[in-house]
């Protein structure tokens, strides 16, 4: 571990796994989200990873039915679906003169894709385009690691927010994400079909309309959410979830490409798995794919 500082700031950073299972897990209560929790909260509310252990713990058992196996499956599906476009780009890149391609956007754009119709039935459609909306949320990460490296939070000053210009394009963005967020929950609301969790576990992912985690959340009996809460938390996965899944499928490919027995090793094993053929996987052919996972 070594420590970051940045004025009155400091961070500690690790990279043990056996760190991180005392600071997430075994000790979590001895620390608190501090400066993290604080950039967050005009981005993300009370959404799960800036709330308090209370709040997390109430929205966590909330959240946790909607990943049960029917949905997982269906969303596997999904996974592939959305990555036929980014694959036909890396074909024709492959067969152009440069073969360059910055894989950590292309993966940025596919996991908000993804993101979009797995979590709130919304086409970003950002591996082939790049809408008011893509922008925003790329221009709140920005934000957001801007004041994580500044030493005083001016934007906590009067007046701050109507004079500072990088602050009126910040909240310009984030009120397009809250509009856009709140016209999906209000949507969902008005087509609600309040079932059992049993039920909608049964639910055929493969026909139904709209098969998202929103209307999972907004169909289930018992939770009856408000839509700031919902907003929060469908915030924190929109903003944290395609940044970090792209990171690590960056590194790990890196990883890969450093190491040509694993890359081989992983070919192998897919090459198994699905026979051979380029179909999409599902659940189950991920489940067996030991070592990839």
């Amino acid at each position: 571990p070594y420590k970051l500082c940045f004025g009155p700031k400091s961070f500690l950073v690790i990279s043990d796994p056996m760190q991180f299972k005392h600071i997430l897990r075994d000790a979590n209560a001895c620390y608190d989200k501090g400066v993290l929790a604080e950039i967050l909260k005009p981005i993300m509310g009370k959404g799960l990873i800036p709330a308090d252990p209370e709040t997390w713990k109430v929205r966590r058992r909330q959240i946790a039915p909607a990943f049960h196996k029917a949905w997982l499956n269906h969303m596997v599906g999904l996974f592939g679906y959305c990555n036929r476009p980014l694959l036909q780009k890396l074909k024709a890149a492959s067969e152009s003169s440069s073969r360059k391609v910055e894989m950590e956007e292309r993966f940025c754009s596919v996991a908000l894709d993804i993101i979009g119709k797995s979590i709130f039935n919304y086409d970003f459609g950002s591996v082939t385009s790049e809408s008011p909306v893509i922008k925003a949320v790329y221009n709140t990460l920005v934000e957001a690691e801007h004041r994580s490296m500044t030493p005083a939070p001016y934007w906590d000053l009067p007046l701050a927010n109507e004079l500072v210009p990088r602050l009126r394009k910040f909240n310009a963005d984030i009120g397009l994400l809250n509009s856009v967020l709140d016209e999906l929950i209000q949507k969902a609301k008005e087509t609600r079909t309040v079932e059992d969790i049993e039920e909608l576990e049964q639910r055929n992912y493969d026909q139904v309309k709209d098969p998202s985690l929103l209307r999972f959340m907004v169909d289930m009996k018992g939770a009856d959410m408000d839509n700031k809460q919902l907003r929060d938390d469908l915030m924190t996965m929109l903003i944290a979830g395609h940044e970090t899944t792209a990171a690590v499928l960056t590194w790990a490919l890196y990883e890969l490409v450093r190491n040509p027995e694993c890359m081989k090793k992983a070919q192998e094993e897919v090459d198994r798995v699905l026979g051979g053929s380029d179909r999409a996987p599902t659940l189950k052919d991920v489940q067996e794919m030991e070592y990839i996972r």
